[in-house]
């Protein structure tokens, strides 16, 4: 709605995530932008630890506003400062009100921007088309959540339904019959492993010792896996996930023959060798903007969680790595070009 010279807008922040605009100012939830002529005011809730929530506002120059850009019904601009610049994100709530934010702000682009920003939106019509859904990461979830809460029900018997139990903070009896029972469903148990039940080597990727472990694991699943089931397309993403996953237990087994390991931790760090596999490969269909988004983002997740690995006890990390290594080999036999069809292979 206008006010005299000033347009304001009923906006949403967000404090970030993969899936929505991050802002500076910490603030979450509903919030306001005004736009004057030289001016743009965005008010907001900044949440604090362990403190009430702060209504503040915080006033820019539209000279030192750059690279405005909308995402469905999200807006994103850059502001420039004297040390470091800065992004500032939000929802309009609808297309149209992100379409009139962005005609109401500068059109200056800073040098660098305008192929980046064109990289990023060649690299996702190309998945678009490519592959639009992802049904391999939903059916992984499926199994790996429905599983665990199966054995749980098992578990219980005809007793009364323990939460303790579910939680893996029930008594030490309840942890021994959680510790025979994954046995009996499919661990990855070296000596029988290696005795001749090699199907424990996949069985064991579908199984979680506790609904943090179950929790934690389908978190990074979700986050990870979406984007490189588009890019290796179903089929192919399916076939990484289980030699991956493979090459983790069989890594996990070989290395420590007295084993009892459970979980998907290692098919999940073979997907993020697939990734890299796939982005290292010439001619991959993926633009070198998009090539560096990825690498700087799966190099901090794969260097806090190898580290976290060596210094937490019960981490398999031999599954990790030899997931990761099993991965990044399947990643080199699955991998496809995101060109379409017609486009020329050096685009």
């Amino acid at each position: 709605m206008a006010q005299q010279d000033q347009a304001v807008f009923d906006v949403r922040f967000y404090r970030g995530g993969q899936n929505w605009p991050m802002n500076p100012f910490l603030f979450q939830g509903a919030g306001q932008l005004a736009l004057e002529p030289d001016f743009v005011t965005v008010r907001g809730s900044s949440h604090r630890s362990f403190r009430f929530s702060k209504r503040e506002q915080h006033r820019l120059r539209m000279a030192d506003i750059v690279n405005v850009r909308v995402e469905g019904q999200d807006v994103l601009f850059d502001v420039l400062g004297v040390q470091s610049d800065q992004e500032v994100g939000f929802s309009a709530g609808s297309r149209d009100a992100a379409r009139r934010i962005a005609a109401l702000l500068p059109v200056r682009k800073t040098p660098g921007f305008e192929v980046a920003y064109a990289e990023r939106e060649v690299f996702h019509d190309r998945i678009d088309y490519w592959s639009p859904s992802t049904p391999v990461i939903w059916c992984l979830l499926a199994a790996n959540i429905g599983i665990f809460f199966l054995m749980w029900l098992v578990r219980q018997g005809h007793a009364a339904l323990n939460l303790q139990s579910l939680l893996a903070w029930g008594s030490g009896a309840d942890a021994l019959r959680r510790s025979y029972q994954l046995v009996h469903w499919g661990s990855n148990v070296g000596r029988l492993t290696l005795g001749g039940q090699w199907w424990r080597l996949f069985t064991s990727m579908f199984l979680h010792g506790s609904l943090l472990h179950l929790a934690f694991n389908m978190f990074a699943l979700w986050q990870v896996g979406r984007m490189v089931e588009r890019i290796f397309g179903s089929a192919r993403f399916a076939g990484l996930y289980l030699l991956a996953g493979l090459a983790g237990s069989l890594a996990s087994v070989l290395w420590n023959p007295h084993v009892n390991s459970v979980g998907a931790s290692g098919a999940i760090f073979g997907i993020i060798g697939g990734l890299l596999a796939f982005i290292g490969r010439e001619n991959s269909g993926v633009p070198q903007t998009v090539v560096r988004d990825l690498r700087g983002s799966i190099g901090p997740f794969l260097l806090f969680n190898l580290s976290a690995g060596f210094i937490y006890p019960h981490t398999d990390n031999a599954a990790h790595l030899g997931g990761l290594a099993g991965g990044w080999l399947a990643g080199h036999l699955l991998a496809r070009s995101l060109h379409l069809p017609g486009q020329r292979r050096g685009a």
